[in-house]
């Protein structure tokens, strides 16, 4: 039998897949959860507390689209969305379709999903445990989630995660093979990082110049941010392949709220002498493009 690890990074997947290209889109507790737990051989209370863990760990988020209400029999559902800023950007947009469908088809007239949003969010009771009610509350949480991913990137990266589910699964039996699962970099992620950012490392400036031309430069520098690669970026700027103004300000203005943030993050906390050392290197570099534009 699986380890409850495995299990767990199978869940994930599961959403994962379903977000991108299921028949649904989006798994509920009403539709996955007797699945799951047939397919594992849980109980729903088990397969529960393994999605709270995957919300812990940050690799799902748990959108409560029913409330629950004992006055009506009423139980409460739940819907199951992946971590990812692109698949959370997508879904808002399949989200706000079905709001504005439900909308027409049972109010009688047509408006957009902010406008439909904004009036009938306040009165969400009203709507509990309907087709709108539901729709709705996707639609808002999309948003939310988006702009919680994009505000605190770091606390969803693979590195951040990995650490995050050793520990809630460090009292399971895990095999090493599950663990390693784990440690790895989802295969999307790393597809995107190594294709996007890998050539950036090399030190031909033909090179650098032809991926530059394909993607911007803040794009690769936040790849490099997120996955902690704090040398190549002190590279990038030693060897002039980043010295514009705007770049060194982007540079430095981030090293600045990872050095605040690294009080509280176990993981920046490794990192905090590198981070000090490239937030002053990166400020001098600052200073010296400020003063050449000064002059011209």
């Amino acid at each position: 039998m699986p380890s409850t690890l495995k299990i767990a990074l199978d869940i994930a997947e599961n959403i994962r897949t379903e977000n991108i290209a299921g028949k649904v889109r989006i798994p509920s507790s009403d539709t996955h959860l007797r699945i799951w737990a047939s397919n594992y051989i849980k109980s729903e209370d088990d397969i529960r507390k393994i999605l709270i863990n995957l919300k812990d760990a940050h690799y799902i988020f748990l959108i409560h689209t029913v409330a629950p209400d004992p006055n009506l029999f009423v139980y409460g559902e739940e819907s199951y969305v992946f971590a990812d800023y692109s698949i959370l950007n997508e879904l808002k947009k399949v989200t706000e379709e079905q709001l504005e469908k439900i909308y027409e088809a049972t109010q009688y007239k047509r408006k957009s999903a902010f406008q439909i949003t904004r009036e009938l969010f306040p009165k969400i009771k009203d709507y509990n445990n309907t087709p709108l009610g539901r729709a709705i509350n996707l639609s808002v949480m999309m948003e939310e989630y988006q702009r919680l991913v994009n505000a605190q990137s770091f606390e969803f990266t693979d590195q951040w995660r990995r650490t995050k589910i050793q520990e809630l699964f460090k009292d399971d039996a895990a095999s090493s093979a599950d663990m390693a699962a784990a440690l790895n970099f989802s295969k999307q992620e790393e597809v995107e990082i190594e294709s996007h950012a890998e050539v950036s490392k090399e030190k031909e400036d033909p090179v650098w110049q032809r991926v530059t031309q394909e993607f911007p430069v803040e794009f690769l520098l936040r790849i490099h941010f997120k996955k902690y690669e704090f040398d190549v970026i002190k590279k990038l700027i030693q060897t002039g392949r980043v010295k514009e103004e705007k770049y060194l300000k982007m540079i430095r203005d981030t090293l600045e709220t990872l050095e605040k943030k690294s009080e509280k993050d176990r993981i920046l906390q490794m990192h905090k002498d590198t981070i000090i050392d490239l937030r002053r290197y990166s400020q001098a570099k600052l200073n010296m493009a400020r003063q050449g534009i000064f002059r011209n």
